[in-house]
């Protein structure tokens, strides 16, 4: 019986430094998913949105007959989409679900005009908008604290 074998104490080093290299690369694929999961997250937080403000308190927002019409601005973060609904003094809820047609970027302001028919919804009382991160099936709704004006006035 002239058998040789790997000692135990060779054995377990070998399984060790195994066990430590599956770790790594385990570690360093999950980080990488992890990374791209939670970036929509931290960034919600981190948005700055609003409808450009003038210096007498108003907001640069209106509606005529025919369509809605604001200034969108970011001061902080970039969105791919904007989800507006307004509460009309109709009987139904208009609600527009993205009311963004290009990325809003900082330093950017855009005029957006979206149609309305205010024979069929009636007069503008309120309106809300949440931003809207990533596209497509990446899209995600920031609807932590959508940016809220109350009185909404008719277009002069």
């Amino acid at each position: 019986m002239n058998k040789k074998g790997m000692s135990p104490l060779i054995a377990t080093v070998v399984l060790i430094a195994f066990a430590v290299a599956l770790g790594a690369v385990i570690m360093n694929i999950s980080s990488s998913v992890v990374e791209q999961n939670t970036n929509m997250s931290y960034k919600c937080g981190d948005l700055s949105f609003s409808v450009h403000k003038f210096s007498d308190g108003s907001y640069d927002i209106c509606y005529s007959e025919t369509s809605i019409v604001f200034t969108a601005e970011m001061t902080r973060g970039s969105i791919n989409g904007l989800k507006l609904v307004a509460y009309t003094s109709g009987s139904s809820l208009f609600t527009e679900p993205d009311a963004l047609s290009e990325r809003l970027t900082v330093g950017g302001p855009k005029k957006i005009v979206i149609p309305f028919n205010k024979a069929v919804y009636g007069g503008i009382a309120e309106i809300k908008m949440w931003p809207i991160l990533g596209q497509g099936d990446d899209a995600h709704l920031c609807d932590n604290a959508p940016f809220l004006i109350s009185e909404v006035p008719m277009c002069k």
